[in-house]
């Protein structure tokens, strides 16, 4: 399935104190104002701009490990690496480039091909190359990744763990990223959601590059996610041969019966975040687990609740009913699985509902399950994590209670607004 943006917009202006307001010049897509080289630079030394946690949870935030990575079919222009071990492949293109048109999105998808056959450390040692020749610096992955973040030692060995689990499988974060992304691009996407593939995610994302006037040193860029793949094709990817250079990868879109009876617990399929916290929740409970926690998933979203992801975790959430952006936090599921309330306080003060509201929650709820109580300091809360086991006891009254909760802040939300 393929999401597309909303590209309509107007002219940014900038408004400084009493003064005229100055509307910024986006510079055309023709324009030989800046290379590809530009765009590149800008990418890694400031990878926030990419709006990786829109699209991918799990692959933010960005660290970038490298420029121009060689390949066995290319140099990838930007690579960058997150703190859980996944990686996000970046093409950059200029569209006054006829390529980026006719060829990148095969380039990328070559690209991701060839990483899968990488070990951790041909990958560690492509870092290297890159850090002593840019850096001046003899620096691997997790020397990068030290600089960035403070870890432990087993944090480091999750690190390398996850990393090399992620290239075997090929789950990566794909960007194609340029100055204008043109409709015939978007449309070459489409194929991806009915083609077996790794399990990536490929996203096209649109940098519009403004200045002000005729000063060419002053730049505002505005990144716009333009169209991505909502969901990963699932297929089993096999590795063929000992040697790397006799490595052929074959994709095989028939399931044997145990992928078959996983996958189709759920209704839909995930995002590579969502199937990861699932191989994760698996591996530290057992699989009834699984199967509850996704109906617990599907049973909230029929209240109207929004799930959020990361790796670790997914959150139960309320979007104000008033539009403003706001989720209030109903319920947290982490990778153990304990379940606990979702911290609410916050949110629902911004919006002026009565946070009494959610001491009520958590005391009904918490009343249903032997053994847990209302935290007397943080009354929107339980005086201890749940499992999932132990919340499936009082989980049909638990639903009517967090319907009830939900048609409450909905009526605040309305008299609000009157």
């Amino acid at each position: 399935m393929i999401t597309k943006g909303n590209r309509s917009g107007g002219t940014p202006i900038i408004i400084n104190g009493v003064n005229k307001p100055e509307e910024l010049i986006r510079i055309p897509f023709t324009s030989q104002s800046f290379p590809e080289e530009w765009m590149q630079n800008l990418l890694y030394n400031h990878p926030t701009i990419l709006p990786v946690q829109e699209i991918e949870p799990g692959f933010a935030p960005l660290i970038s490990i490298g420029r121009e990575i060689s390949t066995a079919v290319g140099n990838m222009d930007n690579l960058f690496i997150s703190p859980e071990g996944y990686l996000t492949i970046v093409e950059a293109k200029l569209w006054r480039n006829p390529e980026a048109r006719r060829e990148v999105v095969g380039q990328i998808l070559d690209y991701a091909k060839d990483m899968a056959k990488w070990s951790y450390t041909d990958l560690d040692n492509r870092v290297k190359v890159f850090n002593q020749f840019w850096n001046n610096t003899s620096d691997g992955l997790v020397e990068t990744g030290k600089k960035r973040f403070d870890r432990d030692e087993a944090e480091e060995d999750n690190f390398i763990d996850k990393g090399s689990r992620n290239l075997r499988r090929g789950r990566f974060l794909l960007l194609i990223v340029g100055d204008g992304i043109r409709e015939s691009l978007e449309e070459m996407v489409d194929y991806l959601s009915q083609t077996p593939q790794l399990y990536f995610t490929l996203a096209l994302i649109e940098l519009q590059v403004f200045q002000l006037g005729n000063d060419t040193n002053t730049r505002l860029i505005i990144p716009q996610l333009v169209t991505r793949t909502k969901e990963i094709t699932r297929a089993i990817i096999r590795l063929e041969g000992t040697q790397p250079d006799g490595i052929n990868i074959r994709i095989e879109a028939d399931l044997d019966s145990a992928d078959s009876r996983r996958l189709s617990l759920t209704s839909r399929r995930m995002t590579i975040t969502a199937e990861d916290f699932f191989e994760q929740l698996r591996k530290n409970t057992d699989q009834d687990t699984v199967v509850f926690a996704q109906r617990f998933i599907k049973d909230c979203e029929a209240l109207g609740l929004e799930t959020t992801w990361n790796s670790s975790s997914f959150g139960i959430k309320l979007p104000d009913p008033l539009g403003s952006g706001l989720r209030i936090g109903i319920f947290n599921v982490d990778r153990t699985g304990y379940i606990y309330p979702g911290y609410s306080q916050g949110q629902l003060e911004k919006l002026q509902i009565p946070v009494e509201l959610s001491y009520e929650f958590a005391a009904q709820t918490a009343a249903l399950i032997p053994g847990v109580g209302q935290n007397p300091k943080q009354k929107n809360t339980w005086n201890k994590y749940l499992t999932l086991h132990d919340f499936q006891k009082g989980y049909d009254q638990i639903l009517k209670i967090v319907e009830d909760y939900v048609n409450q802040i909905k009526k605040h939300s309305q008299s609000n607004s009157e």
